[in-house]
């Protein structure tokens, strides 16, 4: 084990400083003032050296790892990102890189370590929340609210409302807060939500493959959201044959039965024909 040993600290301080005088000569402060930081950088490392061997043979190493939160996080991947192995001097660990690798995680949202002398160290873990699947080709990937892809799965869960697009995890907080605060009673039965073109969406109700596609418009998303609850509340709109329901003009309604073509809700406005030409 090493000792501090001052008088040596001393000494080579004293040698390292003759030096540098030396070597300045009488070219003023400015040119030994490099050295001089050499010397108490390698003093500071010197010191920070033995005071981790003096709190290593004072029981100060590590024995003990909890983990607080871990739910999903793998236990190796967990491990592999902390990098401290039991019996490393405790002073010795470097709590900031290993919260920025814990960080790194799929699962992870905030992390902290703590050093719990003398023999400790404990992990505090907030995990993401999976709050949609995120659906490209046939790839299914978690995603949290905030947008993140958190991890891939095999298949899709049911559990989970469906959203494709390029964007979709961006944007699908907006729309589901939405239907939740509004229209709970709408919300549930929305199996999926597909962006389009970057700007709007597309609901399907009741199921993804066979339900209702209610295309909503680029703006006023719950102007839109409340027509359609009132129109299920006055028409049971939704429990009609319907292909879709297209939202998309605030004046009028387009609707397509099933299997039957388009049929426009409103009657449209009519455009006068032109008069045709006078001879004079």
């Amino acid at each position: 084990m090493r000792r501090l040993n001052l008088r040596g600290w001393n000494r080579r301080t004293i040698l390292t400083c003759t030096s540098a005088l030396a070597l300045a000569g009488g070219a003023g402060a400015a040119a030994y003032f490099l050295p001089l930081q050499a010397v108490v950088t390698e003093a500071h490392a010197l010191a920070s050296t033995d005071m981790m061997d003096v709190s290593a043979a004072l029981g100060m190493r590590l024995q003990n790892l909890t983990v607080e939160g871990r739910e999903n996080t793998d236990r190796e991947d967990l491990l592999a990102a902390l990098d401290i192995e039991r019996g490393a001097p405790i002073l010795a660990i470097d709590v900031a890189k290993a919260r920025d690798a814990v960080e790194a995680l799929p699962w992870v949202k905030t992390a902290k370590i703590e050093r719990r002398l003398p023999d400790a160290v404990h992990v505090i873990i907030e995990e993401r929340a999976a709050y949609a699947l995120w659906q490209r080709g046939a790839r299914y990937s978690l995603v949290d609210r905030d947008g993140k892809a958190i991890a891939d799965i095999p298949e899709a869960d049911q559990s989970l409302p469906l959203i494709v697009g390029p964007d979709a995890p961006a944007h699908a907080a907006e729309l589901f807060d939405i239907l939740a605060s509004n229209h709970p009673e709408l919300a549930p039965r929305v199996r999926a939500a597909v962006r389009v073109g970057n700007r709007r969406w597309n609901l399907y109700l009741d199921a993804y493959e066979n339900g209702i596609a209610v295309r909503l418009p680029d703006d006023d998303l719950r102007g839109a959201l409340d027509r359609l609850a009132t129109l299920e509340r006055d028409h049971k709109i939704l429990e009609r044959d319907l292909d879709f329901i297209d939202l998309r003009l605030p004046d009028r309604l387009i609707v397509r039965v099933h299997n039957e073509p388009v049929l426009d809700a409103v009657k449209p406005v009519a455009v006068p024909k032109k008069a045709p030409p006078r001879t004079i």
